[in-house]
């Protein structure tokens, strides 16, 4: 099965998982916008992609600005 790439349920899962962790709001923008950007820049040379592929960049960004962040994404959905 495959499905296409919506930036606005990136956008809605990282800031779903930074309200968790009670970050300020500028800060989730500011974050959101910087990962986004790196992720439309890692997309722009491939038509294929796996969700793990994604994640894995997704979470490489966060780790960048939230460690806790990228931790929560990386295990979102899962029972911690």
């Amino acid at each position: 099965m495959s499905e296409v790439f919506c930036p606005d349920n990136l956008v809605a899962e990282i800031r779903k998982e930074s309200k968790t962790l009670n970050l300020p709001e500028n800060s989730i923008n500011s974050i959101i916008a910087k990962v986004l950007e790196s992720v439309l820049s890692w997309l722009e040379n491939r038509e294929i992609i796996t969700n793990n592929d994604l994640e894995r960049v997704v979470s490489c960004e966060l780790d960048k600005y939230s460690k806790d962040l990228a931790f929560l994404y990386r295990h979102r959905n899962k029972i911690i």
